[in-house]
């Protein structure tokens, strides 16, 4: 099978096991296909020129001029309906009842990945240099100190308006997608977890300032882990690879969907970074993604989730609605 996970998982989690058991912090990166694992203690970092900004880890520094906005006409329209199509395909075989489907826009862009980092407002921020900028709104897994663990799937976007809110709302598709997503995280979690439950359901979040900013619907699911959760920590990562919300259910023929639909690996969109303070572990799906290509160009990753009720009308132009770089204040 293609894009079978890398051979170097078992060090990556054995050393994430052994850093977070003596209390060391460090920073890891997860690729959506789980072939290119990487992981820094933090004094590591700055030789790798890797950078992050992460609730309580504020990166304030900005070296780079403030960049221009992305312009870019979106992914080929033919192209994407015909993944589209095998999407639905899928659906209709019962191979998937939601499957996340994503497409890559060549953009124009009038800066460098450092200036997309630096300048970009999101609750998480990543820099792989000479890779990608990640600005991602979605958190994946917290664990406090007491091994409390808390999921926040997204799944659901609309423009941040009145009217926006109240289709998001009201929208029969969304709904059926944000439940179908909250009853799979649930079910990851109750793997680790004990007395895993659904702690708050479907609230919206602006996931940028003002109104030309996205609204996405979130519901946080949470349980208690053992005692020994930091000695394990890699290895129950794993388990709850790739995240649910930008795959989809059931996960494994919905990941062979995604990968006959999508004819090639997303890498690190859609992946996972992750922060280990020393006691407490935060992470975010990489989402929102800038990607440095072979040529020296850019390219924006995107898409959403796919169920029988969608349009590809209506997913094509939610697609394109997340093709931005958020310039404006933190929310």
């Amino acid at each position: 099978m293609p894009h079978q996970p890398s051979a170097d998982l078992r060090d990556w989690s054995g050393r994430l096991n052994r850093l977070a058991a003596a209390g060391r912090p460090c920073f890891f990166l997860l690729d959506f296909e789980l072939r290119q694992p990487r992981l820094w203690t933090l004094d590591q970092l700055p030789d790798a020129g890797v950078r992050f900004a992460f609730p309580g880890h504020p990166d304030p520094l900005r070296t780079a001029p403030r960049p221009g906005k992305l312009h870019g006409p979106g992914p080929d329209r033919q192209a994407y309906a015909a993944a589209y199509a095998a999407v639905q395909a899928g659906l209709r075989h019962g191979d998937s009842f939601l499957t996340n489907l994503t497409f890559p826009s060549p953009v124009d862009f009038a800066g460098t990945l450092t200036a997309a980092y630096e300048h970009a407002a999101a609750t998480y921020r990543v820099l792989l240099p000479g890779r990608f900028a990640c600005f991602s709104p979605e958190s994946f897994v917290k664990v406090t100190a007491a091994g409390r663990i808390e999921t926040r799937p997204m799944k659901g976007t609309a423009p941040d308006t009145a009217a926006g809110r109240a289709a998001l709302l009201g929208s029969t598709k969304e709904i059926a997608e944000h439940a179908t997503i909250v009853d799979l995280m649930r079910n990851d979690l109750s793997q680790l977890a004990r007395e895993v439950r659904v702690l708050e359901y479907r609230y919206l979040d602006s996931t940028e300032a003002g109104a030309a900013g996205l609204l996405q619907s979130s519901s946080r699911i949470g349980g208690q882990l053992p005692s020994d959760w930091r000695e394990r920590l890699g290895d129950w990562l794993l388990q709850l690879l790739p995240a649910g919300s930008v795959s989809g259910a059931p996960k494994p023929a919905t990941l062979d969907l995604i990968r006959r639909a999508e004819g090639g690996p997303r890498g690190y969109y859609c992946g996972v970074a992750g922060y280990f303070d020393g006691a407490e572990l935060d992470s975010c799906v990489l989402i929102r993604f800038l990607e440095r290509r072979a040529d020296g160009g850019f390219m924006f990753r995107s898409g959403g989730g796919i169920t029988a009720r969608s349009t590809e009308a209506e997913e094509y132009a939610e697609l394109l609605a997340k093709i931005r770089l958020p310039l404006g204040k933190y929310v």
